[in-house]
Order: C-alpha cells, then sequence, then structure tokens
C-alpha cells in the first residue's frame, strides 16, 4: 500500500505570502489614518504609505510569478502552501480578537484594552463620568466652582478634599480658607494669573512662586494669586479682566506654558482633554476679521451638560479640536473588537477646521497676550506676560508654537519674559515634583528668584 505523504510546503512562497499580507495590513491602517489628509502629507507620512505599497506589489509579482511557473506539477504544492497560509493568518486573527474580547477592561473613560481605550467614544458613559465628578468631586476640582464666564474658578473660602489646597473669602489661592485679602493693607500689590503652574498645584501654597516672590519681595508687599488649574490664555485672560479692577495692583504678571495655547481652542476640556476629569464648557475665542469675539459666553452649565442626548448636542461643539464625530458615532466594522482596537491604536487624521489649527491657536493666543497688555496699561497696572517652561521645554518636544507666538509678540512691540534659561541654571532636574509635571519648591523658588528684581523695578518710588 503506497503512504499517501502531504506535499511539502514552498517556504519561498509562504514567505511572499506573508509579505504581502503584512504589507497589506500596514497600508491598509496608513490609508485609513491619513484618508483626510492625502495632500497635505509630510514626507515621513508619505514614506509610510509607499514603503507598504511598494512592497506589496513586489511581493505580490513574487507570489504570481511563482504560480505562473509552477505548472501542473507544481500546483498542488502551491495549494498546499496556500491553505497553510490562509490558515496561520486565520488562526491570528481569531487569537487576536479573542484576546482582545477578554483582556478588555472597564475604565471611567471608556473600554479599553493595553492601554488603548476603544473606540468609538461612549457619551452615556462620558455623561456618567461627568455626573460622578460632579456628585463626588476629587482633590483636584473640590475647591473649583463652576462658572458662566469661566468655565471653572476657585470658589471662595474653599478648601480641597485633600486639604491641601485652600482659597480666600475672594476665591484667591490662600494658606488657609477664610482669610480675606481685602482687609489686608500693602503697600505694593502683585496679582498673578495663570494656570496651574502659577496656582502651584502638587504642593503646598507656601511652596509655590507666588507666595516666595511675596516673601522676597518683603514687609509691606502682597502676592494675589489668581492661577487655575487647566486654564488656557483665553481663561486667565478673563479672569484677569473681571477681577483686577478691585485690586489696583501696582504689577500684574500674566504667566504661560506652551499648552496653554491649544487650551485657548478647546470648548469642552472633558472631550479635548478627558483624563483631566474637568466636566465643564469653557469659553471660546475666534478671530473675527481680526477681531476676538467671544463665541459662547454664558457657557452651558454642567447640569445642561448633562440632560443632552448626544455629544453632537452641545453648542460650538465643532469648533472643539478635539471632537471629531466619526469617533463617536458606531461603525460596521466596531463588531469586531481586534478591529476597534487597531481603529483606535492608530486614529485617523481628522480633517482639521481653520477654526481650530496652529494658525488659529497662535491668531487667538497672541491676540489676547496684546489685548492683556493694552488693558492692564489703560488698568494702570504695569503688565508682564511671562512663560513658564514646563518638562517638554527640556526632554526636546516640540516647542515651535511658543516660539512662533514669542515672534509674534516681538513684531507688535509686547514685552515678555522667558524663564527657561532660569529654570535651566536652577537644574530641571530638580526643578519638578518626581513623577509630575509641576515645579518643586525649587523650581518655583527659582522663578520667584529671577521674577524679584524685574517685579521690584516696577514698583512706584517711594
Amino acid at each position: 500500500m503506497t503512504e499517501v505523504r502531504s506535499p511539502p510546503v514552498d517556504v519561498g512562497l509562504l514567505a511572499g505570502l506573508y509579505l504581502f499580507e503584512a504589507a497589506g495590513f500596514v497600508l491598509a491602517l496608513a490609508l485609513y489614518k491619513y484618508a483626510d489628509r492625502l495632500a497635505s502629507l509630510t514626507l515621513r507620512q508619505e514614506l509610510i504609505l509607499v514603503a507598504p505599497a511598494a512592497t506589496l506589489a513586489g511581493s505580490g509579482a513574487y507570489v504570481a510569478r511563482r504560480y505562473l511557473r509552477a505548472g501542473r506539477d507544481g500546483a498542488r504544492r502551491l495549494n498546499f502552501t496556500v491553505a497553510l497560509n490562509l490558515a496561520a493568518v486565520g488562526v491570528l486573527l481569531l487569537a487576536g480578537e479573542a484576546a482582545v474580547r477578554l483582556l478588555t477592561v472597564s475604565t471611567p473613560l471608556g473600554a479599553s484594552f493595553a492601554g488603548t481605550l476603544l473606540l468609538p467614544k461612549s457619551w452615556e458613559q462620558t455623561k456618567a463620568r461627568n455626573a460622578a465628578l460632579l456628585a463626588h468631586a476629587p482633590a483636584n476640582i473640590s475647591y473649583f466652582a463652576s462658572d458662566t464666564l469661566l468655565g471653572w474658578t476657585v470658589g471662595p473660602n474653599r478648601e480641597s478634599a485633600d486639604g491641601r489646597y485652600s482659597s480666600s473669602v475672594e476665591g484667591v489661592r490662600s494658606a488657609r480658607p477664610g482669610v480675606a485679602y481685602a482687609h489686608r493693607s500693602a503697600r505694593h500689590t502683585v496679582a498673578i494669573f495663570g494656570d496651574s503652574f502659577t496656582f502651584g498645584l502638587d504642593g503646598p501654597f507656601e511652596d509655590s512662586w507666588g507666595s516666595q516672590l511675596e516673601r522676597a519681595l518683603g514687609p509691606g508687599s502682597s502676592v494675589l494669586n489668581f492661577g487655575v488649574d487647566g486654564y488656557g490664555v483665553d481663561q486667565a485672560y478673563l479672569r484677569y479682566a473681571r477681577e483686577v479692577g478691585v485690586w489696583h495692583p501696582a504689577v500684574t504678571i500674566f504667566s504661560f506654558i506652551q499648552h496653554d495655547l491649544e487650551r485657548a481652542l478647546s470648548v469642552y476640556s472633558f472631550v479635548t482633554f478627558p483624563t483631566w476629569g474637568l466636566p465643564f464648557s469653557k469659553p471660546r475665542f475666534v478671530l473675527d476679521g481680526g477681531v476676538l469675539r467671544l463665541l459662547n459666553v454664558p457657557l452651558i452649565s454642567p447640569a445642561a451638560i448633562l440632560e443632552k442626548q448626544s455629544v453632537a448636542e452641545l453648542p460650538f461643539i465643532a469648533y472643539d479640536p478635539g471632537y471629531n464625530a466619526a469617533d463617536w458615532q458606531w461603525h460596521w466594522y466596531d463588531a469586531s473588537s481586534l478591529v476597534r482596537f487597531l481603529v483606535s491604536r492608530f486614529p485617523r487624521y481628522p480633517m482639521v477646521s481653520p477654526e481650530a489649527g496652529e494658525d488659529a491657536e497662535l491668531g487667538i493666543s497672541s491676540a489676547l497676550l496684546q489685548r492683556f497688555a493694552r488693558r492692564a496699561v489703560a488698568d494702570g497696572t504695569v503688565p508682564l506676560i511671562v512663560y513658564l517652561p514646563s518638562r517638554g521645554d527640556f526632554s526636546g518636544q516640540d516647542r515651535s508654537a511658543k516660539d512662533r507666538l514669542f515672534g509674534v509678540l516681538r513684531r507688535t512691540g509686547v514685552p515678555y519674559l522667558n524663564l527657561t534659561s532660569c529654570l535651566r541654571e536652577a537644574d530641571p532636574a530638580r526643578a519638578f515634583i518626581p513623577g509630575h509635571a509641576h515645579y518643586s519648591a525649587a523650581g518655583n523658588a527659582a522663578v520667584a528668584r529671577c521674577l524679584l528684581p524685574v517685579v521690584r523695578r516696577q514698583f512706584p518710588r517711594e
């Protein structure tokens, strides 16, 4: 009896098939990712498309040639090789599908696999998280109050859930709750506006650069800290415009980090920056014929946000750079958990609206800083615009946005201080709290030390 043996595998053809499928997979992902911006690809992005396309064509030609040359005698061997290849690919896909389904976990932000949040996003889950944040405010927002102009602000006479942060009766950061700065007499008053770097997040009040600057200025000087966590350039300006008048400071410091420029384009922080856990809307400026115009004030309240049946119903959501309608819509291919993971891990670049692109970011932020400088002079206070470097300024991250902004300020004659060299001299390794984004006591001390002579020069002579 003749033993029937399986035909041997054509190793060359098998390798060609795997290469063909891998190239097709990479090309499909690249086309999905860049489909909406094929006309404006960078050289690197073009290579990501061209390389797998060339590999696909070359491996496809190789496989076709092997088939054409095989003839009748080699057909059985080639067919067995193809069947083996398809079986292996099928097993791989099924294993991938099973792994994603079994290992996907539920998080407050949505379903997640291997650290990647899976699309599509769920509006119901987003609302549930916002409702939970409002009902049981964690430490980072427990001292906030909703505000129809600013979105959120430091509430008056508040203390955070962990006791680290306190505010005065005026809503200014203080060493303990209930302080009344209006009842204090000061020969020189300095008001500081900005984001969490100004507020002094992750550290006690005494370590903040505002508090250290006050101590360095000496008796008779008062530094009022109007910084608020999560603020963009727009919110810092609006808080200045609304609240500085009653204080009549001799000097007003407007500080910002590069990320504050991007924040100025957001409309809903929980859409643009979902990990922050801020369930509020925020003001949005637009440039209308080169003139700043507030688009959405008074702001929709957190309670009104929860009443919306879909994210698309949120007012002015199309102006938010973090919003992509396709990310919130279910597609037929989302039935596969593996596909959901792949399109989430390599998301599509959306079409960028002119109102949410780099030009809008630069135009709005530079216009706001120029407006601040003019208004401060009219208010009788000396304006100081200060750039505070963050970790990215010392780790090689792209900082071209702030460089473009500096160029606009120079051309328009608006002075500013860039404290990057100041923090570099103080040793960036010590300037930040380990494991956190914000300044340590040493970093805040460096900021205060560099600002001290500049502020003193602005005080009126006795």
